[in-house]
């Protein structure tokens, strides 16, 4: 499962992170998925309970918000969601666009707590 390597480089990204800050305690890990990242966000909450046991991040708790995925249009130069299956420009439904988001799985925010 490709969600356990993408949750351990979480973790080890995390643990850098709070190594920056001695003493530091991680209470919450955000994250922003897109429906194009590649990674599923149900398997990855998997991934991460089972990580966590033993390291920094044991008593975190992990927020995963998923995105919707956005198009610009090459046309008519409007931005919007649109569905994974359906990439049309939800303003004049041309078919020429590119994507805009909805394709990054990205650390929004780390609670951590300085002593």
């Amino acid at each position: 499962m490709h969600e356990m390597s993408v949750c351990q480089a979480l973790v080890t990204q995390v643990t850098a992170i709070a190594a920056a800050h001695p003493g530091g305690h991680i209470r919450g890990i955000h994250l922003h998925n897109g429906p194009c990242s590649g990674v599923d966000s149900s398997l990855l909450r998997h991934a991460f309970e089972f990580f966590q046991k033993g390291t920094i991040v044991a008593d975190a708790t992990l927020t995963i918000e998923d995105q919707p995925l956005t198009v610009r249009c090459r046309d008519c130069a409007h931005i919007g969601a649109v569905a994974v299956n359906d990439w049309r420009c939800p303003a004049c439904s041309s078919l020429a666009t590119e994507v805009a988001g909805g394709d990054t799985l990205i650390l929004a925010r780390l609670e951590l707590d300085i002593p």
